[in-house]
């Protein structure tokens, strides 16, 4: 599957969307993937944002977020396809266990739709080694923010 418009899809790992709020400089980098391209979602990041939500009015705010303004990269039978492929390449390069089960599956949703995952999450680099072509682009909370 194509990007939209030939604008790349950056797939938002709760890794990266976690800090969102209380780093600058992470958000600008953010903010400027969503000029360039289009900020995504899936039904496992989705989760992962709702497992992290603090109260009734967080969890509604979040799934409004990845619901509805994300785009939205549906899991099919490609999917597990992928995750298959993923997984036995891990155990091919002797990291059979270097990737929890859900980051498996949010790089499964990006290779099926060509999208890039925005992270700060080493098992995505582990990942990466694994299946090369797998497109990652890992964003640090830790960058040089403004002194407050």
């Amino acid at each position: 599957m194509m990007p939209r418009g030939g604008r790349e899809f950056y797939l938002l790992d709760q890794s990266v969307m976690s800090h969102y709020w209380n780093k600058p400089t992470l958000r600008r980098q953010v903010d400027e993937l969503a000029v360039i391209g289009v900020l995504c979602s899936s039904m496992v990041t989705m989760d992962e944002a709702r497992f992290s939500a603090r109260d009734k009015r967080d969890l509604t705010f979040l799934t409004e977020l990845y619901g509805s303004v994300f785009h939205w990269l549906p899991m099919d039978e490609e999917v597990e396809t992928q995750v298959a492929r993923i997984r036995t390449s891990l155990w091919r390069m002797g990291a059979g266990r270097g990737a929890q089960t859900t980051d498996i599956q949010i790089a499964a949703v990006a290779l099926r739709h060509g999208a890039t995952i925005v992270h700060n999450d080493t098992d995505f680099i582990t990942l990466h080694r694994a299946v090369p072509e797998l497109k990652q682009l890992r964003i640090s909370p830790d960058a040089a923010d403004p002194a407050p």
